[in-house]
């Protein structure tokens, strides 16, 4: 089965960035938000390698991502 899982990269440091997804809590960096995704990507396929499809997934649902804009 495929998911689709909501990332966020946030750029730490000079030149590090760090991709996150709660919800299977994974995290991996990158000197690009590109590696960084890469790295996410290849960080949850070692989960599942590890732990397996249904343990790494037991907590998604249906997951709905929204914006908001904060400020004047």
């Amino acid at each position: 089965m495929k998911y689709k899982l909501p990332v966020t990269i946030t750029k730490i440091g000079d030149s590090t960035y760090i991709a996150q997804s709660d919800p299977v809590r994974a995290t991996a960096t990158g000197d690009t938000p590109e590696r960084a995704l890469t790295n996410l990507h290849d960080a949850i396929n070692e989960l599942i390698k590890e732990y397996g499809e249904k343990a790494v997934f037991q907590d998604i649902e249906d997951i709905k991502v929204c914006t908001i804009e904060v400020g004047k």
